[in-house]
């Protein structure tokens, strides 16, 4: 169980914390960390000077049998996670090995979709669930780890550059990653399997959203807790003041 993601940024440190309510508020009162950010499925009633933001997330719930969790797939989901079975050119593996190899993936993934890039330490706080095609590491699926719950992290895959036979493996290997998570859960006893957000009005998520849709989750409120305190958030007026100072003057120039 690991529900708290510590990170030091110079001279004050960080903390996220996934689905522990008790746990969040625990690290607020001792003000050990300058940022606290807490994710729930709770609404919570917090002091005024930590901030709410509420979104949509799906939830697969794992404690029934994992044949009943299947079974909610759609069946594009299902047929496609069949197939995996019988294509012994496919292996599905959970394990922290070749650990560059998953960096280098998953940079080049988030530079193509024009997303910050964390570092790797980033990474490394989750589990990694990786998909291979003839020993090619092809799709990975990096999950938190907070007994009784699950978080997906990042999903993240090998560039297709418009290879439609390896857009299509991609596909049928991640469908069957989110079925190794959903099995790995149900057979450790937790509870459910957070999908991570979905954004319900955005077009441009229209994609992610229809996948995360395809394997039968209930749709339910998330909440983002952040606390900050005072020097961080002088500090982050400071770095934003000089961030807009610097493009309007850019602008200004061009």
């Amino acid at each position: 169980m690991k529900s708290i993601i510590q990170r030091r940024y110079l001279f004050f440190k960080s903390a996220r914390v996934i689905l522990d309510d008790d746990l969040f508020f625990e690290l607020v009162k001792k003000r050990k960390y300058s940022y606290i950010i807490g994710i729930s499925h709770n609404q919570l009633k917090v002091p005024k000077y930590i901030k709410i933001k509420r979104k949509k997330t799906i939830n697969i719930y794992l404690d029934k049998r994992l044949d009943d969790v299947f079974r909610a797939f759609n069946d594009t989901s299902r047929n496609e996670i069949r197939k995996t079975f019988r294509m012994p050119e496919f292996s599905f593996v959970r394990n922290h090995k070749d650990f560059k190899e998953v960096y280098k993936v998953y940079k080049a993934f988030r530079k193509n979709k024009k997303m910050d890039i964390k570092s790797p330490s980033f990474l490394k706080a989750a589990m990694l669930f990786k998909a291979y095609y003839k020993g090619e590491l092809i799709s990975v699926i990096t999950c938190y780890d907070a007994f009784p719950y699950l978080r997906i992290q990042n999903i993240f895959s090998k560039l297709h550059k418009g290879d439609k036979d390896l857009r299509r493996l991609i596909g049928y290997a991640t469908r069957r990653l989110v079925y190794e998570i959903c099995k790995y859960g149900n057979e450790g006893g937790y509870k459910l399997l957070d999908l991570a957000g979905v954004n319900l009005v955005d077009p441009k998520k229209a994609g992610i959203t229809q996948f995360k849709s395809s394997f039968g989750g209930k749709i339910e409120n998330e909440y983002t807790y952040t606390y900050k305190s005072p020097i961080a958030r002088m500090l982050i007026f400071i770095r934003d003041f000089i961030r807009k100072c610097y493009e309007n003057t850019f602008f200004h120039k061009r």
